[in-house]
């Protein structure tokens, strides 16, 4: 698996590699644009969506709040009304009154008090019931909705509203109230009810308390949904219970649980909360005349249901941008490009033997300076080609003379081999052991046109070299060998001993002018073969040492040029991989040590 992926992406590599250069800076020039195009238009998108959402929870928070003007409106509607009872000097006094078992107080109850007390009621639409707890035990109990007020001495709240001299008014929590209609049923309903303290304005002293009840539906109405949005407001206490479950009860079972929990949990959910995946808009607001809270559930989708989707216009506005920009890029690269391609026509025609091509050039930007080095190109290239065909001349000329060349070692070769012969034949033998020297070097030197020979050859050819000069010293020096001859089977390049030997025989043995030794030194080691050749001749001064390593010496004969040559042809066949050190001390010695590596791969022949 891994292996088709990265064949795959190494095909795809090679596809991206070999694109036109117009395709290629097209592809670059609109990664560069897309990339701020499309951030900008996922910067746009977040924020026109934020403000959206920001919109909707303004839009339901006002709702939220006009609805809670409505309720407060009923609530305040009751007050007033409890206000102008609690404030009427005739309800007061008939209160405050004695109520005698006869005709007259029962005609002033309903000529008098219950017409004054009755229109404050029945103006006030929204009152469900009212009752009048009173000090006064005259009148009869439970008669007409009044009561004696020490009817609610078990009630722990009622009392400590009656015990605190502050509060004038009270709202109760929502109960249920039974209430007796014309046709002697009864009917249970939940209602909020209104506390308010009757005060006597002669002595100050209670006169009883006056209960006004509103029902839960009626104080509620404005918060049932009657439409299709899906709108959902809730009555809450500060513990996270449901106080009004004629709007809960239209909540969805599957949102009720999270949004429960999520209040009885204490959490702040004002915004935008999700419920089961589904995103709603959720504020509460307090009802502080009657200590509970509104909550308003409505789901996000109701404000942006309607609105255009912003997200597909961006999308297809940045789609269709790309596409503007990318063909704009192709057809601006292609034309800048242009130019490039008659280069490169120039470089296919020069590809295919035609160098006679001359590019035009219109002006003197980075393409221009392409075509005008082109041309001064294709101009060299006729320069070179004239002198390669007139090297080609020379060098077949050198070929002849250098097979001419070759003719004279030959015939030396063979001249001294009937030399030898001749020597043999009259018994002179030293003449025929010098001829045989001499022959025997010329042959090793020729090696059949070979330039590398093995290190066993190279050491022959070098005692060839030296017997000759011996017999030509007149047996001046004498010669140790210390040869590995476990490094003899090794190859190298030839001559590069035989200069060595003859600059310390003929600079520094024979100068000296009486008997020396010359030791020639064979080591090796894992990868190097190691030549010293030791003299006890006079020696090479210090200035032409220097003169050697600075390549120096002129083409003539005295004492380094044979040291310098074989360096130079040491470095131009083994590089930086062979070398030449010397030490050399004048009046005792010199030695020449050649480092050169055994492997042939560093032959640069």
């Amino acid at each position: 698996m891994a292996m088709k992926i990265r064949d795959k992406i190494t095909g795809v590599y090679k596809k991206i590699i070999n694109m036109r250069i117009a395709w290629k800076f097209t592809c670059a020039y609109f990664i560069i644009l897309a990339l701020p195009i499309i951030g900008t238009g996922i910067f746009i998108n977040h924020t026109t969506t934020k403000s959206f959402i920001h919109q909707s929870e303004l839009l339901a928070r006002q709702s939220l709040l006009q609805k809670r003007e409505i309720i407060n409106q009923k609530i305040e509607s009751i007050e007033k009304t409890s206000i102008s009872i609690a404030q009427n000097p005739q309800i007061l006094n008939f209160l405050e009154e004695p109520f005698e078992n006869n005709r007259q107080s029962y005609e002033n109850y309903f000529y008098f008090f219950a017409p004054v007390y009755e229109s404050y009621i029945i103006q006030n639409r929204y009152i469900y019931w009212t009752m009048l707890y009173i000090n006064n035990k005259t009148f009869p109990n439970s008669w007409n909705s009044i009561y004696h007020i020490d009817v609610k001495e078990d009630d722990e709240e009622y009392m400590a509203f009656l015990e605190d001299d502050n509060a004038l008014h009270k709202w109760n929590t929502i109960h249920y109230t039974e209430k007796e209609v014309y046709s002697r049923t009864t009917v249970k309903e939940r209602v909020f009810s209104l506390s308010r303290k009757l005060i006597s304005f002669v002595d100050k002293k209670l006169v009883g308390v006056l209960v006004i009840e509103i029902t839960e539906k009626e104080l509620f109405q404005n918060l049932t949904n009657n439409n299709d949005t899906n709108e959902y407001y809730l009555v809450f206490d500060d513990k996270g219970n449901m106080v009004s479950d004629s709007t809960y009860k239209n909540l969805p079972d599957k949102y009720k649980t999270s949004f429960l929990t999520a209040l009885k949990d204490g959490n702040e959910i004002n915004g935008v909360t999700e419920f089961d995946n589904e995103k709603f808009i959720v504020w509460s607001i307090p009802l502080e005349r009657i200590g509970y809270s509104l909550a308003g559930i409505i789901p996000l989708k109701n404000y942006t249901g309607n609105m255009p989707n912003y997200t597909l216009i961006i999308i297809f506005v940045i789609i269709a941008a790309l596409i503007v920009f990318g063909v704009l890029i192709y057809f601006v690269s292609d034309k800048l490009t242009e130019r490039l391609k008659i280069l490169l026509k120039g470089l296919k025609s020069v590809r295919n033997n035609n160098i006679n091509i001359k590019l035009p050039v219109e002006s003197y930007d980075e393409f221009g300076e392409l075509a005008v080095n082109f041309n001064h190109m294709t101009d060299r290239i006729h320069e070179l080609i004239e002198r390669v065909y007139k090297a080609q001349i020379v060098e077949k000329e050198s070929e002849l003379k250098a097979l001419e060349a070759q003719i004279n070692p030959h015939f030396l070769y063979n001249t001294l081999s009937t030399i030898s012969w001749m020597a043999r034949k009259v018994n002179a033998e030293n003449i025929e052991e010098l001829a045989f020297m001499l022959s025997k070097f010329y042959r090793l030197v020729l090696s059949k046109g070979n330039s590398v020979i093995t290190v066993r050859d190279e050491i022959e050819l070098l005692k060839a070299y030296i017997e000759i000069e011996k017999t030509r010293f007149d047996n001046l020096f004498n010669v140790k060998y210390d040869l590995d001859n476990e490094a003899l089977d090794y190859r190298m390049i030839k001559i590069i001993l035989q200069p060595i030997a003859e600059n310390a025989i003929n600079h520094g043995i024979a100068p000296k002018g009486y008997p020396g030794t010359l030791i020639v030194r064979l080591r090796h080691d894992d990868e190097y073969l190691y030549f010293s050749i030791i003299d006890d001749g006079v020696g090479i001064n210090r200035n032409v040492l220097q003169s050697i390593y600075k390549s120096e010496i002129a083409k003539k004969r005295e004492s380094g040029y044979a040291i310098q040559n074989v360096m130079e042809r040491i470095n131009a066949v083994y590089e930086d991989k062979g070398h030449i050190s010397i030490f050399s001390r004048p009046g005792i010695g010199c030695s020449v040590t050649i480092t050169i590596p055994k492997t042939i791969d560093f032959l640069n022949l």
